[in-house]
């Protein structure tokens, strides 16, 4: 089962075992980081054992914000969670993934069906 955070409050009751799906905005940069963040860190709290960052609809995100998802995932590491980052190849996004190298240090898919593939195998 998947449930999907949007706004402030999450759809239903999560257990541990429910990935929890975070649609990202278009565009995310110093003006609506923290929103973002405070997303991804609620889904963390919520108990579930994997988040599911979606970029699919995000065309542009800044550097540093980029650089901010390897706290949020250390934080799930420290919670015995994992982040995942879904974002379709030749995204521009992915792109500044890969010059960053951050794809090496963070789980990336090119779909929400391969994010969810290897649940059972974090």
């Amino acid at each position: 089962m998947q449930s999907c955070v949007k706004g402030e409050a999450m759809s239903e009751q999560l257990t541990g075992s429910t990935p929890v799906m975070v649609a990202l905005p278009a565009e995310i940069d110093l003006s609506n980081a923290e929103q973002v963040y405070d997303r991804l860190y609620t889904a963390l709290a919520s108990g579930a054992a994997v988040v599911i960052a979606d970029f699919t609809g995000t065309r542009f995100c800044d550097c540093a914000c980029l650089n901010r998802l390897l706290r949020v995932h250390n934080q799930a590491a420290g919670h015995n969670a994992q982040l995942r980052l879904v974002i379709p190849p030749g995204a521009p996004v992915r792109e500044v993934v890969k010059l960053l190298g951050l794809d090496q240090q963070l789980p990336v898919y090119a779909n929400i069906d391969a994010a969810q593939a290897d649940l059972g195998q974090g």
